[in-house]
């Protein structure tokens, strides 16, 4: 049996290496994030986007024009095409999330601070030509243009020719075929207003 001052010794011990585990932990979780980091932003630089992050699995392919500026993020797994004469604009804070697919024929412009959830689409075409029973043919595409401080929530689509306001919020799984006002709360299919934002900063983080 342990007399008291020896119960005390063994006790700090065990609390002291209990400890010591936590912080070995906590300090090999923030070296995985720091090597994330940095890894991302070479990423960036090797694709000639310097102060992009760019993470791992992320798809760059068209022979369009990239303009992924300082700060903004495209993260694992995300696609994106850019055609022939057309630009994808990814302005400083915004966020591409994971496994997104962006397919750019006229133009893409995501404008800063805005974040795109994981597994959303964009799609500025209709991939195929129509015609109208005139024989008018139809546009098939048509610019897309975020504005600053939007949310567009996970596994949403938004098409060709849209225009979504600045601050505004896309619900989880939306299909946006219409412009949508600033600071306006929008969800289904097709996406309908449903509210306000109120305050874009204290409502997304």
């Amino acid at each position: 049996m342990l007399r008291g001052s020896e119960a005390a010794d063994a006790s700090f011990a065990y609390n002291r290496s209990d400890s010591d585990e936590r912080n070995e932990a906590d300090q090999m979780s923030r070296l995985r994030a720091v090597r994330k980091h940095f890894w991302s932003y070479v990423r960036g630089v090797l694709r000639g986007h310097p102060g992009a992050r760019i993470e791992s699995g992320v798809k760059l392919s068209g022979p369009g024009r990239y303009d992924l500026r300082r700060g903004s993020t495209v993260s694992k797994g995300a696609q994106m095409w850019v055609g022939d004469g057309a630009t994808l604009v990814l302005s400083k804070g915004a966020k591409i999330g994971a496994r997104t697919i962006v397919n750019v024929e006229s133009g893409i412009t995501i404008g800063a601070d805005v974040r795109i959830s994981w597994e959303v689409q964009l799609l500025d075409t209709d991939f195929h030509w129509t015609s109208s029973t005139s024989g008018r043919v139809r546009p098939h595409t048509s610019p897309i243009v975020i504005e600053e401080k939007v949310l567009v929530g996970t596994r949403s689509l938004v098409l060709k020719g849209v225009t979504i306001g600045r601050g505004s919020v896309v619900g989880a799984g939306s299909v946006v075929r219409r412009d949508v006002p600033p600071g306006t709360i929008v969800a289904g299919n097709p996406a309908e207003p449903v509210g306000e934002v109120a305050d874009w900063g204290s409502a997304v983080s």
